[in-house]
């Protein structure tokens, strides 16, 4: 199911502009940094799905870059209940590429880094914060 969601959202990603497929991230907060309360089961939830995705994206044979990736744990998540907030950041100072913009999608649920790796508030400044439509006010403000 993971590696399909993928090849969905790179496909859609080929033909259509991100801004038409924001809406479909969540609600879109712009450049917070919110992580929402999960219980114990769900954050076990959204390991298995992180595990899930980043397995499907080694084997896809289509764009399986971190906004794919970000795009099918979203997804998931709804599918299955669990709480997420998914980022899309930006930097100009990567050790790879100094002086570039570079860009990076990821998502998380609480402590537990979904999709994208972890240490990436460091790394990037949060341009956009997607939140899960019925999250509510189980949210923390987190620089993490």
């Amino acid at each position: 199911m993971a590696w399909a969601l993928i090849g969905v959202a790179s496909g859609l990603l080929s033909v259509v502009p991100f801004r038409r497929l924001a809406p479909l991230m969540g609600h879109n907060l712009g450049a917070a940094a919110l992580l929402p309360i999960a219980d114990a089961g769900r954050l076990r939830r959204a390991r298995l799905i992180g595990r899930a995705v980043t397995t499907a994206a080694r084997f896809a044979p289509f764009r399986a870059d971190c906004l794919p990736q970000a795009m099918a744990a979203v997804a998931l998540c709804r599918t299955f209940s669990v709480p997420y907030t998914a980022f899309l950041g930006a930097s100009m100072s990567t050790p790879d590429k100094p002086g570039e913009l570079a860009a990076h999608a990821w998502v998380r649920c609480g402590p537990v880094s979904i999709t994208g790796g972890t240490g990436n508030f460091h790394r990037f400044g949060v341009v956009a914060c997607f939140i899960a439509p019925k999250i509510g006010t189980d949210v923390l403000g987190s620089r993490a």
